[in-house]
């Protein structure tokens, strides 16, 4: 299986090869070129991009590669694009139509001179309708060279879509948020906006570094090139190569925006992905290759999604509900286990009973069995009802403290305080914690703000995590533009 990049100069490549336990032997490869591969986003030579390609998988030992299924990430700009508000009261029979209705309108072209896909995106309570698709024309063009290698084309995946798999578990339901994602390499700065549903601008920003640029700057400038389209930003995430040598706190301070490097990002929310490859290297080179294990996360969890196939069908429309698809799945596979259990058990019987060995059937007794729902109008042999015990209260959801973010402002007159406490809140286990000075100096109590709307989940649990340095803070409500979740401004009470 190959993940295949490809941009202007470059490919990047991610081989993978499933074990037996289902896990994937992962290896990564990266080539730049000095010759255009895409002109304006779209492919400028079959040649020259057919050349590239097998250049890029003879750095495999392995070599050569033929009849291997390719998942392609290509840049937004080979796409067409669209997202649109969905109707509530709209039934799943009509989708389709809906959607091929909003490509004439909102592309003015057709549905069948494009190879598309389409996914429904939650938040806040609405549905929108993301859509990408490729047309004829450009796909033809971009994959003939993977035809000519006698590899498979099985997917396309905007490269704006891996990103967003990135740090999409980091967004909340109920919040809204516009999220800039940055790539830090060598020499280049390049990213997309989002907000909660997905891509905000379809254009992808790019940056060359040259020797006398300081990045923090050139990222404030541009924070304030997107604050003056009336794009507040409100976190960045700073991956690439060269995104581990940030430091997050003064980094913040410099650009404007909260900054959450990608690096603290993945073990805390995809640790899951983590483990699915094995690499023969310590570490998965994540940040380097970024737009690879995006896409690679977005390929496990978003099977349907394919803009190769010619036919659209209803199905293509993926609703993000686990509760649902595992609905739809556990009759079938309850009848499944049933089956194999009494076969099983049937041939243990008999073999037994061939083998003359004596035993009293009667006190056998079989597994007992969770019939599937297939079966749930069949009548059931009344019993009398047992003494109803009384109800498991529901636990707590656990919140992730390493998400929350804190700023920390000395309010007590005592140098250091501010590093004093968020070494004391790291031990804790609060990662993303920024250090200033308050507005003043006179602060004699400790006090805590916190945002209005998670104020019941973040003040029980930050009032334990400091009972032990400050007996009774004052909490305050938190400004909602504030960046932060919650706001500590020390005070001499706090030890």
């Amino acid at each position: 299986m190959l993940y295949i990049y490809l941009d202007t100069h470059q490919i990047k490549l991610m081989h993978l090869k499933k074990s037996l336990l289902g896990s994937y032997e992962a290896a990564f490869y990266k080539k730049t070129f000095d010759t255009d591969l895409l002109e304006n986003g779209l492919p400028k030579n079959i040649d020259v991009i057919n050349s590239a390609v097998k250049k890029t998988l003879e750095l495999i030992p392995e070599t050569p590669l033929k009849d291997h299924d390719v998942t392609l990430i290509a840049p937004q700009s080979l796409f067409v694009f669209f997202t649109a508000d969905m109707p509530v009261d709209i039934t799943p029979t009509v989708i389709d139509s809906y959607v091929k209705e909003k490509i004439r309108t909102e592309l003015n072209i057709s549905a069948e001179d494009c190879y598309y896909s389409y996914f429904i995106q939650e938040s806040e309570g609405k549905k929108k309708i993301i859509f990408y698709g490729v047309k004829k024309d450009t796909f033809e063009s971009i994959a003939q060279p993977f035809t000519l290698l006698e590899l498979k084309l099985q997917s396309i995946i905007p490269e704006s879509l891996a990103y967003y798999k990135l740090f999409e578990k980091t967004l909340r339901a109920n919040k809204k948020e516009t999220i800039w994602f940055v790539s830090y390499d060598e020499s280049s700065l390049n990213g997309y906006v989002y907000d909660s549903y997905g891509l905000l601008e379809t254009d992808r920003w790019a940056y060359t570094l040259s020797s006398g640029d300081k990045i923090e700057k050139v990222l404030q400038q541009k924070a304030s090139e997107y604050e003056a389209k009336n794009i507040k930003l409100n976190r960045l995430i700073l991956s690439g190569s060269k995104a581990e040598k940030v430091r997050q706190d003064t980094f913040t301070k410099d650009v404007g925006v909260w900054t959450n490097p990608l690096f603290r990002i993945i073990p805390h929310f995809y640790n899951d992905y983590l483990k699915l490859l094995q690499h023969e290297k310590a570490e998965i080179p994540v940040l380097e290759h970024d737009v690879l294990f995006g896409a690679f996360i977005f390929s496990l969890e978003n099977k349907q999604f394919s803009v190769v196939k010619s036919k659209r069908q209803t199905s293509a429309a993926i609703v993000h509900s686990a509760t649902e698809m595992t609905a739809k799945k556990l009759p079938w596979k309850g009848i499944v286990l049933f089956t194999v259990s009494f076969v099983i058990t049937f041939i243990g019987l008999y073999f037994l009973s061939r083998t003359g060995f004596n035993f009293n059937l009667s006190s056998l007794k079989l597994p007992a069995f969770s019939m599937p729902a297939l079966f749930k109008n069949a009548t059931p042999t009344p019993e009398p009802s047992p003494t109803s015990a009384p109800p498991t209260p529901t636990p707590t959801p656990e919140i992730d403290r390493a998400a929350i973010r804190i700023k920390v402002l000395n309010g007590s007159g005592i140098p250091g305080k501010a590093s004093d406490v968020k070494e004391f809140l790291n031990g804790v286990g609060y990662e993303e914690i920024l250090t200033e000075n308050a507005d003043a100096f006179d602060y004699e109590k400790t006090v805590v703000q916190i945002k209005a709307n998670r104020v019941d989940e973040l003040r029980p649990l930050i009032e334990k995590d400091i009972a032990s340095q400050v007996a009774k803070p004052e909490f305050e409500d938190l400004d909602e533009d504030e960046a932060s979740e919650i706001v500590i401004i020390v005070g001499t009470d706090f030890k």
